[in-house]
């Protein structure tokens, strides 16, 4: 099977100057906007490298130290207003093709012509022209051109997107010459681009098969894709090597590849290695093998819309490879009749092949297990006898060498490095083989050219990748197989993870066993309500863990303190004895919840012996509702002063005399249901100003502003100093919150506030 490589296969010249300046770049950290290149492996890389992709939308974020890369796609001059903005530096890779498009647009748009782009209107490359023309319109096929209506008055100018397809665009522009008549027309497709596409289009025409190697989220690795889909009945898009070994390439005489734009070269050589290895094409490696430059070109096709090119072949890739049928040569042959002397076969182009009875198996050999058409892998080998029209197999010797393989593919051996291949990988030798590991399996880390010296003499532990590659030539046995020192760090980490997970269980488990039992020999004393001893022994965000009876129970956060949002370590220190009062058993799971605010005084009920009736406090107004003003004593302690006690003289609302953060004195009159009550105009009153009943309880007291008694009228509001029920509900929820520091209002009062 011969290989053509696409002499303009891989990165072009703008994507490998964006990744460049990228990975130059002096100031850290480094923003891409958007993809430098449609491929995965290379944004990876990128990423590997502290390089961080972004979106337009996040530069209204970005400031302060770094850099930011523009793309070889170019972007629209108000995108490039927001980058400058951000006063990050700025690294311009837009490529010089797309620069002197906007160049054309600008100009032409200035000068008032009509601005048409011929390429996909969702591209970045076309988005950011576009906004160098905003009057303009993008056409992206021969139907939206046929749809348009031109003005003959006007003048319009074509450009394209420079990776656009050339076949697409002539037809376009077939159609707008026919209709415009003032059209001036600028070719801006790349040249390479447009290379790429006639030797994709002359290799499918003269390839059995056509493999396009890149991402499909790349534009014109796709439109490569569909121009050899075009020509060719076989045609694959192949994203990694890995998708190659599982192509049936049996037959295939000839098989073509080429690469999109924004695919690396390591990922083309992979590609041939992983294809050439699974469809028994021999390698015939020499001192140097492997160490040529991928970047070698392989010329397109010997047809008549290509032009002449040199041929080269595998040799030039991967050293020295050979295509011919030729000793040592590992083929896939289909059996066309057996007999007592051997096995004929065919798959061999022109000539068909011959196995020898004793070069078969190693056990006994019988016609009837070798039927025609069945199909199986052999060696070609001298052919010693008479008759030279047929080529010599072995079979027996192949199956040897698979088994040589297999061992090898499900062992991992240490492998003593003795080169390193720029731009390639590393060499070393095992037995009679010699093994490759790739750049991209050295690590589990992208390990750069400039490092690969640095491995040279040391051992790895590597495995040998699932690709079958090896062969014999005639100095003896000398297998060539691609490894990786990767797959065995991740079979590693993956070992040592599964026996930390499974160390982790068996120690959950055994925790569970002991918290069951402990459980168990507590039942009688884990029941509500019970008031147990308990040992902190660690917080968390939502409470603390104690330890009673040597069994892990659950203070939740807010039965800890009456106070809200108070943290754990706040109320209870580590390591030290308490008191709590279980509150919740759930005896299926094992779980029990205790409660340490249910055991200590309310803040009222500290107030109540601080503060007595009688008694004078200072604070600081905290609310002024219509009904009176709230009071802040201390933390967590707040007394209500109705306006009826504000002052002697009426006042139509407390806003009147006070204000919020006024400092008063006021003597605590009442608690009644945790609610402190208090008046501001007894603090200076005379003891004997009291009066009649003045040993009455403070609440019950009807305390007026006035000398007569209210009358009632109908449709008439209440006297101001007398407390509506709504009132009441609302200064008795307030005075019942279980943390008044933090939560003055209360829902109620905060729905009066509301309505009011």
């Amino acid at each position: 099977m011969k290989v053509i490589l696409a002499e303009h296969a891989g990165l072009c010249k703008g994507v490998e100057h964006a990744l460049t300046l990228a990975l130059s770049a002096e100031k850290r950290p480094v923003y891409l906007l958007g993809n430098i290149a449609h491929n995965e492996r290379v944004i990876e890389r990128l990423k590997e490298k502290g390089c961080r992709v972004i979106e337009e939308k996040d530069l209204d974020n970005l400031s302060g130290e770094g850099s930011i890369v523009i793309r070889a796609h170019g972007v629209s001059p108000a995108v490039r207003q927001k980058i400058l903005a951000t006063g990050l530096e700025v690294i311009d890779a837009t490529c010089p093709h797309v620069r002197r498009i906007h160049d054309i647009v600008k100009k032409h748009s200035a000068a008032g012509d009509f601005v048409i782009i011929v390429g996909d209107p969702a591209h970045p490359e076309v988005i950011g022209t576009k906004g160098y023309c905003p009057e303009g319109m993008v056409v992206s096929s021969l139907e939206e051109a046929e749809n348009l209506v031109f003005d003959d008055k006007k003048r319009y100018v074509v450009v394209f997107q420079t990776t656009f397809s050339e076949k697409i665009s002539n037809i376009i522009v077939d159609s707008l010459k026919k209709k415009i008549k003032s059209l001036v027309i600028n070719d801006t497709i790349c040249y390479t681009t447009k290379e790429r596409q006639r030797e994709a289009e002359s290799l499918s025409r003269a390839c059995d098969a056509v493999l396009v190697v890149g991402s499909q989220s790349s534009s014109n690795t796709t439109k490569l894709y569909e121009i050899c889909k075009s020509n060719c009945g076989m045609v694959r898009l192949i994203g990694s090597a890995e998708e190659v070994r599982g192509i049936d390439l049996a037959g295939i005489q000839k098989i073509g590849v080429t690469a999109g734009a924004s695919t690396p070269r390591e990922l083309i050589m992979e590609v041939l290695l992983g294809m050439s290895s699974e469809n028994d094409v021999t390698l015939r490696p020499t001192e140097n093998e492997m160490a040529e430059d991928t970047s070698a070109a392989v010329a397109a096709t010997e047809t008549k819309e290509a032009k002449p090119a040199k041929i080269m072949t595998m040799d030039d890739v991967m050293a020295s490879t050979r295509f011919e049928i030729r000793e040592g040569m590992r083929a896939k042959v289909t059996v066309i009749r057996s007999d007592e002397t051997g096995v004929y076969v065919s798959g061999l182009g022109k000539k068909d092949g011959f196995i020898a009875a004793d070069k078969v198996t190693d056990g006994e050999y019988k016609p009837e297990d070798y039927p025609v058409g069945m199909t199986f892998s052999a060696i070609v080998v001298p052919n010693n006898t008479a008759n030279k029209d047929y080529i010599a197999l072995d079979k027996r010797k192949f199956d040897e060498i698979e088994e040589m393989d297999k061992a090898l593919l499900d062992s991992v051996f240490e492998l003593k490095i003795d080169k390193a291949v720029e731009k390639g990988g590393l060499l070393g030798k095992k037995g009679s083989y010699t093994v490759f590991i790739p750049a991209s399996h050295i690590e589990l880390h992208r390990v750069e050219d400039a490092d690969l010296q640095s491995y040279v003499g040391k051992k790895l532990l590597v495995k040998k990748l699932p690709d079958k590659n090896g062969e014999e030539n005639e100095s003896g046995r000398r297998h060539r197989i691609v490894a990786s020192h990767k797959e065995v760090l991740i079979a590693e980490k993956k070992a040592a993870r599964e026996k930390a997970e499974k160390e982790w269980q068996e120690k959950r488990a055994r925790e569970e066993e002991e918290k069951k039992a402990i459980f168990e020999a507590n039942k009688d004393r884990f029941e509500v309500n019970n008031v147990v001893p308990g040992v902190v022994k660690r917080f968390a965000e939502f409470g603390a863990f104690v330890n009673v009876y040597g069994f892990d129970c659950l203070a939740p956060k807010g039965e800890l303190s009456w106070t809200k949002d108070k943290a754990p370590n706040e109320v209870l220190e580590l390591n030290k004895e308490y008191e709590f009062v279980i509150i919740k058993v759930d005896a299926e799971n094992y779980k029990v919840s205790l409660s340490y605010k249910l055991i200590q005084k309310r803040p009222y009920e500290i107030a109540q012996e601080k503060y007595p009736v009688g008694s004078i406090v200072k604070g600081k107004v905290q609310t002024i509702v219509n009904f009176g003003a709230f009071v802040s004593i201390e933390p967590g302690v707040d007394g209500l002063v109705h306006v009826s006690n504000i002052c002697d003289r009426k006042i139509n609302s407390p806003a009147d005399v006070l204000k919020v953060g006024d400092e008063v004195e006021a003597k605590v009159i009442s608690f009644v249901d945790n609610r402190m009550a208090l008046s501001i105009k007894d603090v200076n009153a005379p003891a004997a100003a009291e009066g009649e009943g003045a040993d009455a309880p403070a609440a019950e007291k009807r305390v007026r502003t006035t000398g007569r008694p209210a009358p009632e009228r109908k449709g008439k509001k209440a006297p101001v100093d007398e407390v509506s029920k709504e009132e009441q509900d609302i200064v008795a929820n307030y005075g019942a919150s279980e943390n008044v520091s933090n939560n003055v209002f209360g829902d109620l009062l905060k729905g009066y506030l509301d309505k009011k």
